[in-house]
């Protein structure tokens, strides 16, 4: 078996929460900044790796915001506080979302 696919322990939980920015934007007319936290907090929450889930929510965030025509102007600190109260279930996309704003600019 190949290292991805023992890495990947659940396709649909990684699909669901690679699926929640373009939701958000159709179902709730989110702006970028929801979409962003929307696809953090899923990665984070949804536990699809074996390991690195806090890790690739923190990579993917990054990206879709730099896709995006946005970027991330907070700490390793905050990030790695927020992956960890995400993946703790300690927080909501709601919270994600407040703390991601201020840092969220176009370069």
């Amino acid at each position: 078996m190949e290292q991805a696919q023992l890495a990947l322990l659940n396709e649909d939980l990684l699909e669901s929460a690679l699926a929640r920015p373009q939701n958000a934007a159709a179902y709730e007319d989110a702006d970028i900044v929801r979409q962003a936290a929307s696809l953090f907090w899923g990665i984070a929450s949804n536990h699809a790796f074996n390991d690195g889930n806090k890790r690739t929510a923190v990579v993917m965030l990054r990206a879709f915001l730099n896709l995006n025509d946005h970027d991330l102007e907070i700490s390793d600190d905050a990030r790695f506080e927020l992956a960890l109260a995400v993946a703790d279930g300690h927080i909501s996309v709601d919270e994600v979302e407040t703390r991601l704003r201020p840092g969220v600019v176009r370069p």
